[in-house]
């Protein structure tokens, strides 16, 4: 999909008409520059003339009001061309935006993991706003070079074949310049952003792993990483810049040559006044077409990159929804008896050659015990059936019987919320970080889902700290699983949550849960030797083994 097609897809039809509009106004407007300079460069070499001459028959009155016209119709379309074209690319960004982040929405939840360095958000701010852009630094230029350039070169020809052709040759040889200088510049800014694509993962990444990496006195390398990514961005952006200095010393060559073969050859012919004055505006009017031509490496630059950001947004972009309601739900009836049912149909569970096939229909108010030593696949089945990793048979866990593969991030947030061993805690205060999951929250309200999580004794104005390293890690698996119980989730999936809480603290935790979520289903994961803290009778327990040690071939005694 290219970028023009992508921005007048998202549009809407004042935002069409607008860019239309600034087209016209742009183009108009940089013939009325052309005009003037070639106008005022007759008129002025006339004037010298019919001085030298003390012709005082001649009138100046009509070409000092033609010169007077052509500057404020310039200043004025200008001006008007900047404000349709704010208003087109503003419309046209707003329109855009706003369908690919409802389209981001129907993103299954397996993807958006993916994005998590920032991709998403990426393409949702740099890349719509330079798809938006050539509203505004794209389709305007465009229009006035190729207007100025096409009068140009029909007046010469009219006035003065030969010129007119050779004119026209020189303005190809431009444009053609232009390109090859454009598909060079896109290659090294192709580069450039993937390096710093790399250096964004990096660095996120570690941010997440710092106290690690410091353990292990990796902080140098990762820097060292880093820094070589960014190394390698800037190279590519200097490239760039060389191809395009390069381009506009060769542009301005051709400027020079295009306008010193106007004026020979209108010079040519036999010397009389007048096709003295019109020798003079004819360069002029050149040199106002090339001082375009010169600008046409920087459009085609912001094409590309507006091009390359459409290449980006395709997949989201097929994703978008039109106007208006959403797209229906899915015709698939829930089974029969079902309330928000979670069906689990032969998914794999556990280790290597261990793996069984476990199948369960995760009814409300039931409660699904998964235990295991460390390694033996508890928490690759809660993502499995919270949508995080995809099933190994396509259907294998059914939401209300629909594939949960198929649904939509949104659709499977409304029902399911997994709480992983190692969740996010934003850097802010324990009341901010609960209302992540319930922005209208009052202060009694967090306080109960607190006590419920047996973590009454934290004060809501506490500061959490980057990662929530100001809380022990006791506290920041409770606080986690007190914003789970804010979303009052059909379907409750806890991974580990007793890990790092002393017995007594862990049986009030569950207890908490289980009383503030009396009608839905919870799927808790436990560490091995810990499924005696239970407070309450469980729907099943799976029991989880882990990977058995390789017999040695031979052994001597």
């Amino acid at each position: 999909m290219t970028a023009f097609r992508l921005l007048w897809t998202a549009a809407d039809h004042r935002a069409r008409k607008d860019l239309l509009l600034a087209a016209v106004l742009a183009g108009t407007a940089e013939l009325c520059a052309a005009g003037l300079l070639g106008v005022s460069g007759w008129f002025l070499t006339s004037c010298a003339v019919v001085t030298a001459q003390a012709n005082t028959a001649w009138s100046w009155m009509y070409p000092s009001g033609t010169v007077r016209a052509l500057a404020l119709g310039r200043t004025g379309l200008r001006y008007s061309e900047r404000l349709v074209s704010h208003g087109a690319l503003l419309g046209a960004t707003v329109s855009l935006r706003s369908r690919l982040v409802r389209a981001a929405t129907t993103v299954p939840a397996r993807e958006l993991r993916n994005h998590r360095d920032g991709a998403l958000m990426t393409r949702l701010t740099s890349d719509v706003g330079a798809v938006g852009g050539i509203a505004g630094q794209v389709v305007p230029p465009l229009a006035g070079i190729g207007l100025t350039a096409t009068v140009v070169v029909t007046l010469l020809l009219v006035a003065s074949p030969p010129a007119g052709a050779a004119e026209l040759l020189l303005l190809a040889l431009s444009a053609a310049t232009a390109v090859a200088a454009e598909r060079r510049t896109r290659g090294h800014q192709q580069t450039a952003a993937a390096a710093r694509a790399t250096a964004r993962t990096a660095l996120l990444s570690a941010r997440s792993a710092l106290p690690e990496l410091r353990c292990l006195d990796a902080v140098d390398l990762v820097r060292d990483q880093v820094a070589h990514a960014v190394g390698r961005a800037r190279r590519a952006e200097a490239a760039a810049a060389s191809v395009m200095r390069r381009a506009r010393l060769l542009l301005r060559l051709l400027t020079v040559a295009g306008q010193t073969a106007v004026l020979l050859l209108a010079l040519s012919g036999p010397v009389s006044t007048q096709p003295a004055a019109d020798s003079i505006g004819e360069v002029l009017l050149v040199a106002a077409a090339y001082e375009l031509m010169e600008t046409l490496p920087q459009v085609l630059r912001d094409h590309g990159l507006a091009a390359d950001a459409a290449l980006r947004l395709t997949d989201l972009a097929g994703r978008a929804l039109p106007e208006g309601p959403g797209p229906a739900s899915p015709a698939t009836p829930p089974p029969v008896g079902s309330e928000r049912a979670l069906v689990a149909h032969q998914v794999p569970v556990g280790i290597g050659d261990d793996r069984t096939r476990w199948s369960e229909v995760i009814q409300p108010r039931s409660v699904i015990v998964v235990t295991g030593p460390n390694g033996s696949g508890k928490s690759t089945l809660l993502e499995t059936l919270a949508g995080r990793i995809a099933p190994a048979a396509p259907g294998s866990v059914l939401l209300d019987g629909v594939p949960i593969e198929s649904l939509a991030a949104g659709a499977i947030a409304d029902a399911l919320t997994l709480v992983e061993a190692e969740d996010w805690i934003a850097d802010t205060t324990v009341a901010e970080n609960l209302r992540q999951a319930a922005p209208g929250a009052d202060d009694d309200t967090l306080r109960a889902v607190l006590a419920a999580a047996a973590l009454e004794q934290l004060p809501l104005h506490t500061p959490t700290g980057p990662l929530g390293s100001g809380l022990s890690q006791g506290q920041r698996r409770r606080l986690v699983i007190a914003r789970a119980i804010l979303r009052a989730p059909a379907v409750l999936l806890l991974d580990e949550p007793t890990a790092g809480l002393d017995d007594r603290t862990a049986v009030r935790m569950l207890t908490g849960v289980r009383r503030a979520l009396p009608d839905s289903a919870l799927v808790i994961a436990l560490p091995d030797r810990h499924d005696n803290l239970m407070p309450f009778a469980a729907s099943q327990t799976l029991r989880l083994e882990p990977i058995p040690r390789r017999q040695p071939l031979s052994s001597r005694g």
